[in-house]
């Protein structure tokens, strides 16, 4: 009993320390002026509607428009099971209301900048093959 007690005081403290760590960062409009915080690697997690999380990367490789680089999605599903990786390059992203935005086909990409601590995040929304997500992203 004291170890269940002791797990959820723990499991408690960790939420806790996640919500202050995000409560520190504040939305940036993205803008050409700023496309130089968006270089570089990012890295964290997609979640489709309803299911769990899956890793993901995204590298920009330039600073001006059209932002060009690729996303590697891991865990992707392959004749019904879920593994391997695919990666999607890009050479057209682009900002849309103060958001990296990327549309490829059906599937769009559009994430907002938050900065604090030192730290940067992108998280926004996506659709990709007829299923609809969020995103969260941190800056390496």
């Amino acid at each position: 009993m004291k170890k269940v007690i002791f797990l959820g005081v723990f499991v408690q403290i960790f939420i806790l320390i996640g919500l202050a760590s995000y409560a520190g960062m504040t939305r940036e409009p993205i803008s050409e002026g700023n496309l130089s915080d968006l270089k570089g690697r990012w890295e964290g997690w997609r979640t489709f509607a309803g299911t769990r999380d899956f890793r993901t990367e995204l590298e920009i490789n330039n600073d001006t428009l059209p932002l060009k680089g690729k996303f590697i999605f891991h865990d992707v599903k392959r004749r019904g099971a879920t593994s391997g990786t695919n990666t999607m390059e890009f050479d057209q992203g682009t900002i849309k209301n103060k958001n990296f935005y990327l549309k490829r086909g059906e599937n769009y990409y559009e994430l907002s900048l938050h900065k604090g601590d030192g730290k940067m995040k992108l998280e926004g929304d996506f659709y990709n093959m007829g299923a609809k997500g969020t995103m969260t992203l941190n800056k390496k």
